[in-house]
């Protein structure tokens, strides 16, 4: 059997980590060829790596459903990426429609650009191609089945799995972190992790951190945002809130797992996120976690070891998650066990599984 694992994308983004991981883990059992913009196959280099995002990804799906490699009854072509016809999609990105309704309301800006009306074909086109769809939340699981109800029967929930040995609680490394941010040794730290700041819900981290440094106890808490995106358009809300000296911008790391053993809790009040990786790493690493219910990440959280916003943010919403703060009480070890069961082994051994299965099935075909 020969897998291939498809990918636009590389770099250091949630996407692109785990579709790193992914390859990673099967050419240790079967061949096993990365198909990222850029790389060589065949003694041709794939396109999608120049020009605007919706003329990368066409460049990408003509140059990969040319070469016809799940035609191949040995072959079983693994997708993370919308468009390039597939056997296994794996929807990490959720359904594109719906996140742009999310972004833009009834506002008709979507139409200016052309990566909005080419996405969802290319999304339709993987989906009703592939013989199976990996969802890694139920929430997209229930997304997709809205929007595409002829494809249900395909769908299966994997969640995603964190690497033990890299996430993990560690209170060295909270002690050493927090010198190197010049933070309070025993002060409460909040963080905020992930690209894009607008979707990933900063304001809102502002405005609880806010309300934080008003409660008794708490005056000396702080805010630390590691991940790409431009503060500028948060400033004013930083000033208006008196927070601006307590707001730390580190920017893209390579090491997430140091911030996460560091912080007393992960904040995302994200807009949408398919299943959000850094909710999923954190707890692992101790860290209990306040999200959005927007978030399928939200689903591994209980009221022992997170919050969950249901997206009216409040003065009850916030007073809620206040509280949650003050009460929170859960050792760390015990918030890293509460996802024992979903760690990378798991979800491969997952994988493994569904990627035979379709193996056989294209052998017994005619």
């Amino acid at each position: 059997m020969n897998i291939f694992i498809v990918r636009r994308n590389r770099g250091f983004g949630g996407a692109e980590r785990v579709a790193e991981r992914i390859a990673s883990r099967f050419e240790t059992l079967y061949p096993t060829k990365r198909l990222w913009a850029g790389e060589t196959y065949q003694g041709r280099k794939i396109p999608g790596r120049s020009g605007p995002p919706w003329w990368r990804s066409l460049r990408f799906t003509r140059h990969l459903d040319r070469l016809n490699l799940r035609a191949g009854k040995d072959n079983v072509v693994f997708s993370l990426e919308y468009g390039p016809d597939c056997d296994i999609y794996r929807a990490g990105d959720g359904v594109h429609k719906l996140n742009v309704r999310r972004r833009f309301g009834g506002s008709p800006r979507w139409m200016l650009n052309p990566w909005h009306w080419i996405a969802p074909r290319l999304e339709r086109k993987c989906l009703e191609s592939a013989r199976a769809i990996i969802a890694n939340s139920n929430l997209v699981k229930s997304l997709l089945s809205q929007t595409y109800p002829h494809l249900m029967q395909k769908i299966v929930t994997i969640y995603n799995g964190f690497d033990p040995a890299v996430f993990h609680p560690s209170q060295q490394t909270r002690a050493a972190l927090r010198r190197e941010l010049v933070l309070p040794a025993e002060g409460t730290m909040l963080l905020l992790s992930g690209s894009g700041f607008v979707r990933k819900g900063l304001h809102h981290c502002i405005e609880l951190l806010a309300r934080l440094r008003r409660e008794p106890g708490y005056h000396d808490a702080h805010l630390v945002v590691i991940g790409k995106g431009d503060a500028k358009p948060f400033q004013a809300k930083m000033k208006s809130s008196n927070v601006v000296d307590c707001i730390r911008f580190v920017g893209a790391v390579d090491d997430p797992q140091r911030y996460y053993q560091a912080a007393d809790f992960l904040v995302l009040p994200t807009r949408h996120d398919p299943f959000s990786n850094a909710c999923l790493e954190a707890l692992a690493c101790g860290c209990p976690v306040l999200t959005s219910a927007e978030n399928g990440a939200a689903e591994i959280v209980t009221p022992a070891t997170g919050f969950v916003f249901e997206g009216r943010y409040d003065d009850a919403e916030f007073a809620a998650a206040l509280a949650f703060i003050r009460a929170s009480k859960t050792p760390s070890q015990a918030v890293a066990d509460s996802v024992a069961h979903l760690r990378a082994d798991d979800e491969f051994a997952k994988y493994v599984e569904l990627v035979t299965t379709i193996h056989r099935q294209k052998q017994a075909a005619p």
